[in-house]
């Protein structure tokens, strides 16, 4: 800092920075002025601060309230020095003194050191490294060397591309996409069935619509619900003289089949 003396008083010249606030630009002339921060006097600050400030306004740069009653803070301090105590002092005043500030500077320089460090180590990865990024090197079985291909070697490479493909299909795709698509059978249309024969007949023998010979074992057992739910509403009765033999279904009397089938579920 340099200072120049016009009409006997001092005058800083100084370049201006952003300070996050005034105990961020009170630190900032501490270290400047090489000053120890638990033996300085805030009076010799006052002026430079008061005078940053100043310089601050004349640039446009944005003063908060908290420099100014900041510097409020630090003229009542300086001036409490230099004047003597006139009145006693009003016991409910909040007085802010010299130890207070300094206390509060010295916090907030604790502060900013840790967060400098933080940044630090996050402008560092927090101490981590990664693996520098390798470009892949691909080895070609075949180079090219300006020669032309014979017919013959062209049509065994041709040979080999199709044995190579022909390796690399699966011999069981025609089986596996015979398990894994099947027609959907429903409740709802083994009922159907049911009630549409039982309209024209008195009764059915389950086993001979239903043959496990000739039917998918998903569609006997979704048409046996659908008799099952015919008997619970009392549409149907269900009988077998014996176990395995034939399963006779026959209509109520009074069955109407007036049924809702959207209360069926579908499997």
């Amino acid at each position: 800092m340099q200072n120049i003396i016009l009409n006997n008083k001092p005058k800083y010249k100084f370049v201006i920075q952003n300070f996050e606030g005034p105990l961020d630009l009170l630190l900032y002339l501490i270290s400047k002025n090489k000053m120890n921060i638990f033996d300085i006097s805030l009076s010799e600050l006052t002026d430079e601060y008061v005078s940053y400030l100043d310089e601050m306004t004349e640039q446009n740069l944005e003063v908060t309230s908290e420099f100014i009653v900041m510097a409020a803070t630090l003229l009542d301090i300086k001036a409490r020095k230099l004047l003597p105590v006139i009145e006693p002092k009003d016991e409910d005043e909040e007085v802010v003194s010299e130890e207070d500030i300094i206390s509060r500077i010295i916090e907030y320089k604790k502060y900013k050191e840790i967060s400098n460090y933080i940044n630090d180590i996050y402008q560092n990865n927090f101490g981590s490294f990664s693996k520098p990024f390798e470009k892949i090197k691909y080895k070609s079985n075949t180079k090219y060397n300006g020669d032309k291909f014979d017919k013959n070697e062209i049509f065994e490479i041709y040979i080999k591309i199709l044995r190579n493909n022909a390796n690399k299909i699966n011999k069981k795709a025609e089986e596996i996409q015979k398990i894994a698509v099947y027609e959907k059978v429903t409740v709802q249309d083994k009922v159907k069935q049911i009630v549409n024969y039982l309209n024209q007949n008195e009764r059915m023998v389950f086993n001979n619509i239903f043959d496990p010979s000739k039917c998918d074992n998903i569609e006997v057992v979704t048409a046996f619900l659908g008799a099952l739910e015919l008997s619970k509403l009392k549409q149907v009765d269900i009988s077998q003289n014996y176990l395995f033999s034939d399963i006779n279904i026959a209509k109520k009397e009074n069955a109407d089949f007036k049924i809702s089938f959207s209360d069926f579920t579908e499997n």
